[in-house]
């Protein structure tokens, strides 16, 4: 059985980059993978803001064709059916975003980790606090408990905000979303490398290239939402040529919102556990990295029963769930007049 200073479960971005900073700090880390593919709600889209998180770990260099392909352009359909806002990334300080294989970039930043020291192993767990900390076990093709980590004085939760979000800590929500995606094929044979979120009435599309030529498309509306044909709106269509979409690929509620505080007396969580974001932004990659140090920093305060930074962690969490709702606000009123009379614009555009 494997022990460890600090158990991280979960093997996405979040969890591998905790696990990265703690073995860059000294710590003894395991870190546990369940083997899932990620969900992936947002077509994989890279903030170029990312690629400079993604070098200190050694990766950045590396996230190249097939893995990643550049999105040139962001457009948007808002106020008005024939109104395109048109967003070139020709200015970015750090380039064009990316469309990225989320099964790649996990799997990179999972070998920069084991490279910096971190002990991985591949099961579904579940984590329990017994004598010396934290024990992880996972059950046998027999059915039988079988411990697999531990003790581990601090957990790091970074599983995602749809299991973590009722397990061990509050959660402060803002909003809940469904999302239903879809893989597709474009209109032309050639890359379509721009993004594209158009505004209906009961929420909006979005879609985005993936590498290797194809497109992801999703669908956001209210959690509530009744289940109906879907038919996508004018500009989304030309994507496809018109052509009737495939069966989706996934449906999944998407919370809003963050843990609150994002600790406890030898528990972190990281990433979509900690912080979840409307899938408009673009942004969950980004946030995942950004607060990657500090949850890890949190982390070894625990360890070192010095509860200040963790405390520093969670306003750090806050923040930049008050600055997304903020943006979020604004993008939203902007659909508004057009949509004056549905519920779902009305009660986004007033905060709610």
């Amino acid at each position: 059985m494997t022990r460890a200073d600090v158990a991280v479960v979960g093997g996405g971005p979040a969890g591998s980059a905790v696990a990265w900073h703690l073995a860059a700090a000294g710590a003894s880390v395991v870190l546990v993978d369940d083997g899932r593919g990620p969900w992936r709600p947002v077509g994989q889209q890279l903030s170029p803001a990312a690629l400079p998180l993604l070098r200190d770990l050694g990766v950045a260099d590396r996230l190249t064709a097939p893995a990643a392909a550049p999105v040139h352009e962001a457009r948007s359909v808002w106020s008005h059916e024939s109104a395109v806002d048109l967003r070139p990334a020709l200015f970015s300080a750090y380039g064009p975003p990316l469309a990225v294989d989320r099964a790649a970039l996990d799997a990179l930043l999972r070998d920069a980790a084991r490279r910096a020291g971190v002990r991985t192993l591949r099961a579904h767990v579940k984590a329990a606090r017994g004598p010396g900390g934290w024990h992880l076990t996972a059950v046998s093709p027999a059915g039988r408990p079988e411990p697999v980590a531990g003790p581990a004085a601090v957990l790091v939760d970074a599983t995602g905000a749809a299991r973590a979000r009722a397990r061990r800590l509050p959660w402060h929500a803002a909003d809940r979303l469904r999302c239903t995606v879809w893989r597709a094929r474009p209109a032309d044979a050639g890359r379509q490398s721009w993004s594209l979120v158009e505004a209906v009435a009961d929420g909006w599309w979005y879609s985005a290239p993936t590498p290797g030529g194809g497109l992801t498309l999703m669908r956001v509306q209210d959690r509530t939402a009744v289940h109906a044909a879907s038919t996508p709106p004018p500009r989304t269509a030309q994507r496809l040529a018109d052509l009737p979409l495939p069966p989706p690929a996934a449906v999944r509620a998407v919370p809003v919102g963050c843990a609150d505080p994002p600790w406890a007396d030898g528990l972190v969580a990281a990433g979509d556990a900690a912080l979840a974001l409307d899938p408009l932004s673009s942004a969950g990659l980004h946030h995942a990295l950004d607060l990657a140090r500090p949850a890890a920093a949190a982390a070894l305060g625990l360890l070192r029963r010095d509860p200040r930074t963790a405390a520093a962690y969670a306003r750090l969490v806050r923040e930049a769930l008050a600055r997304h709702l903020t943006v979020r606000r604004t993008v939203h009123a902007a659909a508004a007049p057009r949509y004056t009379a549905e519920p779902f614009w009305r009660r986004r555009a007033s905060g709610g």
